[in-house]
């Protein structure tokens, strides 16, 4: 079929998705988004969508974004992935699963993160004394909610904002296995996006199949997309 008729047919299709009742599911936002990218055909970059950029290193090297989508097994061989959302709402939690599939179509494993973006703002009638300093209450009640370190950071973008909002974002790693193994950091990001990552390890030792692998995503426990990818032996 010609690729005119084709976004012909598709027309209608992201027409439902992003004009009908699903428009404010953002997970087919994302799909519809994908489409359009997959289809030729033009794209709301103010809708949320995601983003996959996948990035290679060698023995020796460092990492190298990934142009063709082939990796080569050697004695150090590893794969990087950067999921990246854009245009995310704030005050909402993000929860996503990376699960790495075998040509078999097998589970290899999986990283699971949430990721929640805040609106931080200093109380009402709250201001810096002469000196740029918050008072210590304030600065106690910072430090409860995002740790001591953080704390000082967000301080310092409150008193730079003048009463603006200061967007923070939470992100947690979770164990796939045991979900109360968390790891946790905080970003002080203007943009309305983030990011999480998810590693293969494909050194010689791994003895990973050789073939088509697939990063699959999830969001909200829902698919959202695949990755292809292909693993090959050294020439």
């Amino acid at each position: 079929m010609a690729p005119r008729a084709i976004a012909f047919l598709i027309t209608p299709i992201l027409a439902a998705l992003l004009l009908g009742g699903c428009s404010t599911d953002e997970g087919e936002q994302a799909r519809a988004h994908l489409l359009a990218e997959e289809t030729g055909i033009e794209t709301d970059e103010d809708a949320f969508h995601c983003e996959v950029t996948l990035y290679r290193r060698y023995t020796g090297t460092d990492w190298l974004r990934d142009k063709d989508h082939v990796f080569t097994v050697k004695d150090e061989s590893r794969v990087r992935a950067r999921v990246e959302f854009v245009n995310v709402r704030p005050e909402r939690t993000y929860a996503i699963h990376m699960v790495w599939i075998k040509p078999n179509g097998e589970e290899s494993f999986r990283r699971y993160a949430e990721v929640r973006r805040h609106l931080v703002r200093l109380p009402a009638g709250m201001s810096p004394d002469s000196t740029g300093a918050l008072p210590a209450a304030t600065m106690g009640d910072l430090a409860r909610r995002w740790g001591e370190e953080d704390a000082g950071r967000i301080a310092r973008r409150l008193v730079d904002a003048e009463g603006e909002a200061v967007p923070v974002t939470e992100r947690f790693y979770r164990d796939a296995e045991d979900l109360g193994d968390v790891r946790r950091r905080i970003y002080l990001d203007p943009d309305q996006e983030f990011s999480v990552w998810a590693y293969l390890n494909i050194s010689r030792e791994k003895e990973r199949e050789l073939g088509e692998w697939r990063l699959r995503i999830y969001l909200d426990r829902r698919f959202l997309r695949d990755v292809p990818f292909e693993i090959q032996e050294n020439a």
